[in-house]
């Protein structure tokens, strides 16, 4: 069975604190969470011990706190989110979502060069199939037939 990471979005914010600092006790966690969230110290503690029940952080007493290290590193998280994404849309889908992540991330030229290179070396395939009812058979669905999705606006599409 294939890992998954299965965490909020408020975990994740806590994840990321602990992946920058290496390891923290909550009071370190909470000094360094946005200010515009307004969470408790009661609201970090919450969000630390699930992370810990999700074997996501470890945890040892030092004196009266406890220490948070985290039990997988950062690029692994991401490469799990990444195959998380992808294994939601559909496979013909697939292009079109890291093409739209592409446009919306912040990169720099080597950023850039570094994915030429990938998918210069990417090994392709003839075809992709929609994966959208693998379980129930062969698939109808509209889109199957149809290539480009033009994005209008965030509450519609256009489908060309």
């Amino acid at each position: 069975m294939e890992e998954e990471l299965n965490i909020s979005n408020a975990e994740m914010i806590v994840m990321r604190v602990i992946w920058s600092l290496g390891e923290a006790r909550v009071d370190e966690i909470t000094c360094q969470i946005s200010k515009d969230l307004d969470w408790s110290l009661a609201t970090v503690k919450t969000l630390l011990g699930r992370l810990v029940k999700k074997k996501m952080l470890s945890t040892e007493k030092e004196g009266r706190k406890f220490i948070y290290r985290p039990l997988m590193k950062e690029c692994t998280a991401v490469d799990l989110m990444g195959k998380s994404l992808l294994k939601k849309v559909c496979a013909t889908k697939e292009s079109q979502l890291i093409s739209g992540m592409i446009d919306q991330a912040a990169l720099t030229n080597q950023d850039v060069s570094d994915l030429i290179e990938q998918l210069e070396n990417k090994v392709t395939v003839a075809e992709v199939s929609c994966t959208c009812l693998q379980e129930f058979g062969v698939c109808t669905c509209a889109h199957e037939s149809k290539k480009v999705c033009v994005c209008v606006d965030q509450n519609e599409q256009l489908t060309v």
